[in-house]
C-alpha cells in the first residue's frame, strides 16, 4: 500500500470517527437536554405543590385565628352583656328595695295585687306578700276596684298567711294550685327582653 492511500485510509477512519463522535455528543446533549427538561419540570411540580400546601396551611392558620378571635369577641361579649345584665338587675332590684319606705310603693302593691288579679283570671284569690311589706284591706279594695274597671269582673281577694320570700305579691286561686306570680324577681324575667334591648344600645 502506497503512502496517498494509507494516509486516504487514516483519514477515512478519522472521518468516520469524527461522526460517530459528533453523534455519540450530539446524542448525549439531547439526553441531557431531556434530562434537564425533565427534572426543570419536576422542580417546578415539586414548588407548585409546596406553594399549594403552603397556601393551604397559611389559609388553615388565617382560619384557625380567625375562629379564635370570633370567639374571644363572643366571649368578650357574653360576658360584658352578663355583667351588664347583673348591674342592671342589682340596680333595679336596690331602687325596688328602697321604695318600700316611700309611699308611692303602696300604690305600686295595689298596681301589682290588680295585675296578678287579671292575669290568675279567677273569681277569687289569695293574696300574699313579703314579710316585709305589708297590705291591707283597704288596699284589696282598691285592687278589687281597678280589676272592675279593667275587666268589667268582680274578684274576691283576701290575704294570705304565707309570707313570700322575695319582694313583690302573688295571687293564687284558694287551693294554691294557681298563681300569679307578681315579685320583683319575676316582674324583672318578664322584661328580659327589655333589658336585652336597653343593654345592647337598642
Amino acid at each position: 500500500m502506497s503512502g496517498r492511500s494509507s494516509d486516504q485510509l487514516f483519514d477515512g477512519i478519522l472521518e468516520g470517527a469524527r461522526t460517530k463522535a459528533k453523534t455519540i455528543i450530539e446524542r448525549a446533549m439531547q439526553d441531557a437536554a431531556a434530562v434537564q427538561t425533565s427534572y426543570t419540570k419536576k422542580i417546578a411540580d415539586a414548588i407548585a405543590q409546596e406553594e399549594k400546601a403552603t397556601e393551604k396551611r397559611l389559609e388553615q392558620i388565617r382560619r384557625h385565628e380567625e375562629s379564635t378571635i370570633k370567639n374571644l369577641q363572643r366571649r368578650y361579649t357574653v360576658g360584658r352583656s352578663e355583667r351588664l345584665r347583673t348591674l342592671v338587675l342589682d340596680s333595679v332590684t336596690k331602687k325596688m328595695e328602697a321604695l318600700r319606705d316611700d309611699p308611692s310603693y303602696r300604690q305600686i302593691l295595689i298596681a301589682w295585687i290588680a295585675e296578678a288579679a287579671v292575669g290568675l283570671d279567677r273569681g277569687e284569690g289569695l293574696v300574699s306578700c313579703s314579710f316585709r311589706e305589708t297590705i291591707d284591706e283597704e288596699m284589696l279594695q282598691e285592687a278589687r276596684e281597678i280589676v272592675k274597671t279593667t275587666t268589667g269582673k268582680d274578684v274576691a281577694l283576701q290575704l294570705s298567711k304565707t309570707p313570700l320570700t322575695g319582694q313583690g305579691v302573688e295571687v293564687s286561686t284558694l287551693d294554691g294550685t294557681v298563681a300569679y306570680n307578681n315579685q320583683v324577681a319575676t316582674r324583672l324575667l318578664r322584661k328580659e327582653r327589655d333589658l336585652k334591648e336597653l343593654m345592647e344600645g337598642r
